[in-house]
């Protein structure tokens, strides 16, 4: 159909999102048109939604709106993915929304996900210290020491 009408395409070598993204990028197409959000992790920045729904309503979505009304840009959206999981990751079971954006927040930066990896070890190994588990956030995840009657109550059991 696309040859039939004069219309210039390209076979995607691999991922579809990635190529159009990669075309995006060198200016050769104004936007993407695709529903699957992964777009956003290859580096789309201009994705239109829904153009062949039946409601003939489209969405246009943008990157730079993404990070400046909900502070998310490529960057964080890539680590998300992993705590989400996505078509090349599980994520993390019982982690959502919510809990992931926190995350990012408490664990910021490049290498956050390594650092939560390494905190969360050492936690489930009641190796981590005082000092470094030292947020109300990390707090939720840190088993409280046991009280001096609850060991009491221990011992004569």
């Amino acid at each position: 159909m696309l040859i039939l009408f004069g219309i210039p395409y390209v076979d995607a070598p691999m991922e579809a999102e990635a190529e159009c993204a990669s075309l995006l990028t060198r200016q050769l197409v104004d936007g993407i048109v695709t529903d699957d959000s992964d777009v956003f992790l290859f580096g789309g920045s201009r994705i239109y939604r829904n153009m062949f729904n039946e409601s003939k309503y489209v969405e246009c979505y943008l990157l730079a709106d993404l990070e400046r009304e909900i502070g998310l840009d490529r960057d964080k959206l890539v680590r998300l993915a992993y705590l989400l999981g996505s078509d090349y990751t599980e994520g993390l079971p019982g982690v959502g929304p919510v809990a992931g954006r926190e995350l990012l927040e408490e664990f910021p930066g490049k290498h956050g996900l390594e650092r939560f990896r390494d905190w969360w070890d050492r936690v489930q190994s009641g190796k981590d210290s005082e000092q470094e588990t030292n947020t109300s956030w990390k707090r939720r995840f840190v088993r409280p020491p046991l009280s001096l009657s609850a060991l009491a109550l221990a011992a004569s059991s």
